[in-house]
């Protein structure tokens, strides 16, 4: 009974980090319950274990899902969980040896990799992202990306927990801050080397329409006469950026000149999102247009939301019918290249920016990015800030600058450093209508982790079987 306790608690404590922002720094520590927990049980029962501390863990970072959907909710943790459950049961092994600390480290990335790669691929509570604050150790990630700082938070939690039933760690704890010690002197030193080659003059618009409105027809007249208003306080010469799904109409051939006239209007040249409808279905898109409102070229999204813009093995799931109001979305098959003032960027259009090799993709070849999202689903924070520290790891990942335009907030940009710039009022963040201009430095040089991905998780692979020998052979010999 114990250990059970000990792996919620456990799930908690790491689950809450990522909820309230004073309390990041139990991430550090909240593991060890629950490695007490593995260490003290059965294989049968450490299995239990992992459940637990996976529901609590996912329960408690991720609960805002549940405003979508309580059936999605509960399934989507229960899927996470399993990660957890495959961690518990696999690290037993591991627990008692003097590799421990690494082999454990090792083992949840590779976990942390599965789970954002398999089927549909959800990374969004990653250990990582918990730390996108913590300016001066992150900066490493555009080595090794963003589950180094897991690993990182890991090995720490396991040595803590090695600590306290060993009296010989000098040795780990020699290594540990030598480590500590080579991060931080690269971010120092990456820092200084970073240059800013050029600057892209953007406006970032957040009209803060609820999701109760957005499709309703008698509401479309009030979402554009506020898309106008907020338009008219940008700079002429910027790039206006409209969130996710922006237009409150679905575009046909119909209606399409009613977007280029309210574009005409505003003698901008923006980047809109809409809704398209084709013969073949329906597309999440984003659309440029000169000040002119001439369409310059277009986006499709190409990684949807699981059964909130589609329904996974459709055919299986005919009785299941996706959450939003307008129904199954196509998905896109083509990376867009913008071109604005001789500079390329690409769109990421609500949760793409989750996806790491998804954004090495974008990110190359372009001078900076651009996600418009519409996170009105999800009632503010915790989810906002979440968010914004996902896209912080990606543009340092890439030492590319991302800005985001939020329906609800938060929106603003991230440089290629990371440092964070947000559209604020009266220190108010999300929930609110606004608009600001900006001009955004870019870098033209790409990082190590942009060109070679995820060769870290390679390096955990191969640790881990490199142990695995090492103990077997040790046994083997021991005998």
């Amino acid at each position: 009974m114990l250990c059970l306790i000990l792996s919620i608690v456990s799930g908690l404590l790491a689950g809450l980090s990522f909820v309230w922002p004073q309390f990041v720094f139990i991430i550090w520590i909240s593991l060890i319950p629950f490695l007490y927990a593995i260490n003290k049980s059965t294989p049968k029962k450490a299995l239990f274990c992992g459940l637990l501390f996976g529901l609590f863990y996912y329960g408690a970072a991720i609960f805002w899902v549940a405003y979508v959907s309580n059936l999605g909710f509960f399934c989507l943790i229960i899927y996470l969980s399993f990660y957890s459950v495959l961690f518990a049961y696999t690290s037993k092994y591991f627990l008692k040896k003097p590799s421990a600390v690494i082999a454990l480290a090792c083992l949840w990335v590779l976990f942390e990799f599965l789970k954002e790669s398999i089927w549909c691929g959800f990374g969004w509570a990653n250990l990582g992202y918990n730390q996108y604050r913590n300016f001066y150790l992150i900066q490493t990630v555009d080595l090794f990306g963003v589950k180094f700082i897991s690993f990182l938070i890991v090995m720490v939690n396991a040595f803590i927990f090695k600590s306290i039933s060993r009296k010989k760690v000098l040795r780990q704890a020699v290594y540990i801050i030598i480590i500590f010690i080579l991060c931080f002197g690269y971010s120092f030193y990456r820092l200084n080397k970073l240059e800013e080659d050029d600057s892209v003059k953007i406006s970032i618009v957040q009209p803060n329409i609820s999701q109760e409105l957005k499709w309703q027809e008698e509401a479309a007249p009030f979402i554009l006469d506020r898309l106008k208003l907020l338009s008219e306080q940008t700079k002429p010469d910027s790039l206006v950026i409209f969130p996710e799904n922006s237009w409150p109409h679905i575009l046909n051939r119909n209606n399409f000149s009613d977007l280029r006239k309210f574009i005409e209007e505003i003698e901008r040249e923006s980047l809109i999102g809409g809704i398209i409808r084709k013969k073949e279905g329906f597309y999440n898109s984003a659309l440029l247009f000169d000040k002119k409102g001439i369409l310059r070229e277009y986006y499709h999204k190409i990684r949807l939301v699981p059964f909130g813009e589609y329904v996974p093995a459709r055919k299986a799931l005919e009785f299941i019918s996706v959450v939003n109001s307008i129904g199954d979305i196509s998905r896109g098959n083509r990376i867009t290249k913008f071109l604005y003032q001789d500079k390329k960027f690409s769109v990421l259009i609500c949760f793409e920016d989750i996806f790491p090799e998804h954004v090495i993709k974008f990110a190359r070849k372009s001078d900076f990015l651009i996600n418009i999202t519409n996170d009105a689903w999800f009632y503010g924070e915790p989810e906002a800030s979440q968010h914004l520290g996902i896209m912080t790891m990606r543009a340092i990942e890439n030492r590319i600058s991302i800005i985001r335009s939020s329906n609800t907030g938060i929106s603003g940009w991230v440089s290629f450093r990371g440092k964070v710039n947000k559209l604020k009022t009266f220190d108010k963040e999300v929930f609110f209508a606004g608009a600001e201009s900006f001009d955004v430095p870019l870098n033209k040089n790409r990082s190590f982790y942009n060109k070679y991905s995820d060769i870290f998780i390679l390096f955990c692979l191969f640790s881990l079987i490199g142990i695995f020998i090492k103990i077997k052979y040790y046994r083997e010999v021991k005998v």
